[in-house]
């Protein structure tokens, strides 16, 4: 079956709304600000990654890519299944 570009395309903009709006860790940052972490995030989605797996690289993003001490992992949580609710790539 093919791709269907647009319903991806729109699949990807709701991560991206998701990373923007619930996890955001840096606070009140430009809309394309975790536009890196979108390609990964649905990728893993597509191949089935655990919770555990995507909160894994939420915090790793946050501890080593973005260098910040902290992690909340009750936030990662509720933006794993935020993600989840939006079911898989059409």
């Amino acid at each position: 079956m093919p791709i269907d570009k647009e319903a991806s395309r729109i699949w990807r903009g709701r991560i991206r709304d998701i990373l923007n709006q619930q996890w955001d860790p840096i606070g009140g940052c430009p809309a394309d600000e975790y536009d890196s972490y979108v390609g990964t995030v649905a990728a893993m989605v597509r191949d089935n990654a655990t919770d555990t797996d995507l909160t894994k690289y939420l915090e790793r993003a946050e501890s080593v890519h973005m260098g910040f001490g902290r992690f909340d992992p009750e936030r990662a949580m509720t933006v794993v299944a935020s993600i989840r609710a939006l079911g898989t790539a059409p």
